[in-house]
């Protein structure tokens, strides 16, 4: 008995000494944050004339940014990981276009933090950096190609002798379920309306259906034909002959993207500096002052935009998978009960002229989508709303944007598919026939126990969930319609769940406008009567605080690196399939959410 006392009475001292081991360490590090922090915030940003801007291209970039108080230490221990907000990336490179001191921006990196559609805003600010004349220098050891499309703009692009460059087209990868769940015993239950709902398509068949492969391609195409005309323009290459290097693979290694023009010297990064010097005529590369983007941003406020001027246009971003009730940590999400509170604000506020709803999200709850869409109405009675969307804008992305006064999209915007569907899986052969598990219920009806998991579907209950999926779909297209002041026949014709692109969006009535941010305000401001310069521009809701999303997430993180150490590097790829199944549950206005386009 002693012998356990004293064993036992050891343990808790020891784990008493390592507790507080880990408080003062942790204390300590928390501290040097906070120091680190606070020093470099305390310094003002000095900024040398010839100076030349630092841009990493991999840097993550959102509608919605994340602060990142690891930035300040860079240390491999606290490795950055904060997404940047596109608007003040955007703002960023604005300031140094009208910045004397500024000389040049020098881009790092071959892969782009963002998608298509923000390449193609980060694109058309780098065009008026240079409209300024003003160089910008680019070096890369490998370039993918949505970082190409922003190299692109470059007038000059190393890279480096033995890397690369991706270029051969976009290609869409869809995972297929069928046969799966025929070998485990779970039958999924489809409810769908509209001839390409392909989301619940993986769950039906284990090949490609006609339908949905005339979408994909239809889409890619418009999407690649979008890429390969900015590429053209950039680097002044014909259409005819990029068409020919993408479908034959012609670049396969550095040498090849020299001899095709695609990039100006093979270099390593010093030599590649090394020009930047020769370029502002200093003798080496260390002389020349170079200023990270944290650190110019720093310099000015990126969100104080003309504070002085009495109109208003607010823009809010409403970015991820539409889910119904509150958001609860974990990936960004859009809620209903989160986003009509800000919607009812807004309405209610009288200092705010006109909104813009930035929306970037594939879709998800169809009821949570209809509670935003008449949030929305509410506010369009009081003042203009916009919407502008962003890489997708799609089923529910779409639903909550169809009301708007107009909408604007990027060419290369993923949106419409205008679509109900409805999934549920059933378990039933698993638990009686493979596990040998019997249930048996008790009711008070007939369908007391509806929708029960472990029973087998009936006719009527198929019957029931079929009825309110296509009422949903009744109610979506309805809506559509008097949104785009379309009649419901040609609307239905471009429904069906068909993704659009943003220019075939507008081709068929379902966009207004192409365009980005700078458009949708600038109509908005229209809208509200408010002349040119005379308004101000706010954007909803600010950067998130890194530390409240850490405690949020702290759970979600510890589950997740037990998950890689145990699936490695499949860990990711189950997250992706498990999340999607579970978000497919119940009635869904959604695009496939498996569904990658290589090289967007």
């Amino acid at each position: 008995m002693k012998g356990f006392l004293k064993t036992t009475f050891a343990v808790i001292i020891g784990l008493f000494i390592f507790t507080m081991v880990l408080f003062v360490g942790g204390s300590v590090t928390l501290m040097g944050i906070i120091a680190a922090a606070s020093s470099d915030s305390s310094e003002p940003t000095m900024i040398d004339d010839q100076s030349v801007l630092v841009l990493k291209l991999s840097q993550p970039l959102a509608e919605i940014g994340e602060t990142d108080p690891f930035e300040a230490l860079n240390s491999s221990y606290f490795p950055s990981n904060g997404s940047v907000s596109l608007q003040d990336y955007l703002d960023v490179i604005d300031k140094a276009t009208k910045d004397d001191k500024i000389a040049g921006i020098y881009i790092k990196g071959g892969t782009f933090g963002g998608s298509m559609p923000m390449a193609l805003e980060v694109r058309d600010a780098l065009k008026a950096f240079k409209k300024e004349g003003k160089f910008i220098y680019a070096y890369a050891d490998y370039i993918t190609e949505a970082g190409y499309y922003v190299l692109a703009e470059a007038n000059k692009i190393y890279l480096n002798p033995i890397g690369g460059l991706e270029f051969n087209g976009l290609s869409s990868e869809i995972v297929y379920l069928k046969r799966f769940f025929e070998k485990i015993g779970v039958k999924p239950e489809i409810f769908r309306v509209g001839k390409y709902k392909s989301a619940v398509e993986p769950f039906m068949t284990d090949k490609m259906s006609a339908a949905n492969k005339e979408q994909i391609s239809s889409y890619l195409n418009s999407l690649y034909d979008e890429y390969l005309e900015g590429i053209s323009e950039s680097r002044g290459i014909k259409l005819e002959e990029l068409k020919n290097i993408s479908d034959k693979m012609l670049i396969r290694n550095a040498h090849d993207a020299q001899q095709y023009k695609f990039v100006d010297e093979l270099v390593y990064e010093d030599e590649a500096e090394a020009h930047i010097a020769e370029m502002l005529e200093v003798e080496k590369s260390s002389d020349v002052s170079f200023i990270k983007y944290n650190k110019y941003k720093k310099a000015f406020d990126a969100r104080g935009r003309d504070l002085d001027k009495e109109g208003k246009v607010v823009v809010l971003a409403a970015e991820g998978d539409i889910i119904y009730g509150k958001s609860e940590g974990g990936n960004k999400a859009i809620t209903n009960v989160d986003l009509v509170k800000e919607i009812n604000k807004l309405a209610d506020d009288e200092s705010v002229d006109a909104v813009v709803l930035r929306v970037n999200s594939p879709g998800g709850s169809a009821l949570s989508s209809d509670l935003i869409w008449r949030a929305v109405q509410n506010l369009k009675k009081k003042k203009p709303v916009v919407a502008s969307m962003s890489t997708y804008a799609a089923s529910g992305g779409y639903y909550i944007s169809m009301g708007c006064d107009k909408i604007v999209a990027y060419p290369n915007t993923i949106t419409g598919s205008i679509g109900i569907f409805g999934l549920m899986f059933n378990p039933s052969e698993l638990l009686n026939k493979k596990l040998g598990i019997k249930t048996y219920a008790v009711s008070t009806g007939e369908f007391s126990n509806f929708q029960s998991p472990l029973d087998d579907f009936t006719k009527e209950d198929f019957a029931i969930i079929q009825q309110s999926v296509e009422e949903g779909y009744k109610t979506f297209t309805e809506k559509a319609a008097e949104g785009r002041h379309m009649n419901i026949d040609d609307l239905l014709k471009v429904a069906q769940g068909r993704v659009w692109t943003g220019v075939q969006a507008k081709q068929v009535g379902l966009v207004d406008e192409l365009g980005g941010y700078d458009t949708a305000i600038k109509i908005a401001a229209d809208l509200a009567g408010l002349e040119e310069d005379a308004y101000k521009v706010k954007h909803l809701p600010g950067e998130i605080d890194f530390f409240q999303e850490m405690l949020k997430n702290l759970e979600i993180e510890t589950q997740a690196r037990l998950k890689k150490s145990l699936l490695g590097e499949y860990s990711s790829e189950t997250d992706k399939i498990m999340n999607w199944m579970n978000s497919m549950k119940g009635v869904q206005a959604r695009v496939p959410y498996l569904e990658e386009i290589e090289g967007y």
